[in-house]
């Protein structure tokens, strides 16, 4: 009897169950779709954490690429000029209220005015092109030489096309009491925590309604420099008018004045359409609209 050829045998595939396959097909998907179209996260990078001030520098990654920025990093600017400018920023808080009272204050207390231009110099020496500078200053603020509270002021810095940049979050932020102990709040470009405004005027420019745009290197910051109307190191309210009448020397410095949109930067434009949506909202009088569009659309 003929026996039948021997069957040839071939290699068995091993294919997993279907519920493992998915699971690999899953984490995949998870792995390779944030690549593409992922957020932008914020990446930072501590190298200053002293008493009373914490300084990061900050970059921008999407997947594993640092969004480049093109900072005029790194940078070296004196102590005693960054506690001149410093000491010239002010803010203003109660701008909304219609009718009420506006209150105008120095940005910087004076008792963190001194460390933080030191922390700022040295952060800007060590930072690179592509990366900013988040900073967070706390206060310990006394009563009848008592411990009473802390207060945070916070804030990111960049130099770019010859100036400095200050991107104001907090100012004497009171920390409350259960969070002293915790992760402070982290300066960030999409947040506005508090309701101020800054002031600005000759060198210090109107970047944003939270923002100056500092012509760091004029020789009018070798020494202290305020601005017209400063308030010396002081708060000081005044009443808000419902409108302000516009001086007729500014109507006339304004008339006549083009500007191609095409000549603005990004960040003019941005600057722009908040300084827009604030005359809008009744935020600010028209007087303080056409000084501070004229300001962020000057001619260097």
């Amino acid at each position: 009897m003929r026996s039948s050829p021997a069957r040839r045998l071939l290699p068995v595939r091993f294919r997993p169950p279907l519920p493992s396959r998915l699971a690999s097909l899953l984490a995949l998907v998870l792995l390779v779709g944030p690549l593409e179209g992922c957020a932008t996260r914020m990446v930072r990078s501590p190298i200053i954490d002293r008493t009373g001030i914490q300084v990061d520098l900050v970059r921008e990654v999407r997947g594993f690429t640092t969004r480049p920025r093109n900072f005029e990093h790194p940078a070296i600017i004196s102590v005693e000029r960054l506690k001149n400018i410093l000491n010239a920023v002010e803010v203003e808080t109660g701008v909304g209220k219609k009718g009420g009272s506006v209150v105008r204050q120095p940005a910087f207390h004076p008792e963190i005015v001194e460390m933080t231009a030191r922390a700022v110099a040295e952060a800007f020496a060590e930072a690179g092109p592509d990366q900013e500078i988040g900073v967070q200053a706390i206060r310990k603020e006394m009563r009848l030489g008592v411990f009473h509270r802390k207060t945070l002021t916070s804030f990111l810095a960049y130099m770019k096309d010859g100036y400095l940049y200050l991107v104001l979050r907090r100012i004497d932020w009171p920390i409350p009491k259960k969070d002293e102990d915790d992760r402070l709040p982290e300066p960030r470009r999409d947040d506005r925590p508090m309701d101020f405004r800054v002031v600005s005027g000759e060198h210090l420019y109107y970047a944003g309604p939270q923002s100056l745009e500092i012509d760091w290197q004029d020789p009018v910051f070798r020494k202290p420099y305020r601005l017209p109307g400063t308030t010396r190191g002081s708060k000081r309210r005044r009443v808000i008018l419902e409108q302000a009448p516009l001086p007729k020397s500014e109507r006339e410095a304004g008339a006549g004045e083009r500007i191609d949109i095409g000549d603005l930067s990004p960040e003019q434009l941005r600057a722009l359409a908040d300084l827009e949506e604030d005359r809008r909202q009744g935020r600010i009088t028209e007087a303080a609209y056409q000084r501070a569009k004229r300001q962020l659309l000057r001619k260097r």
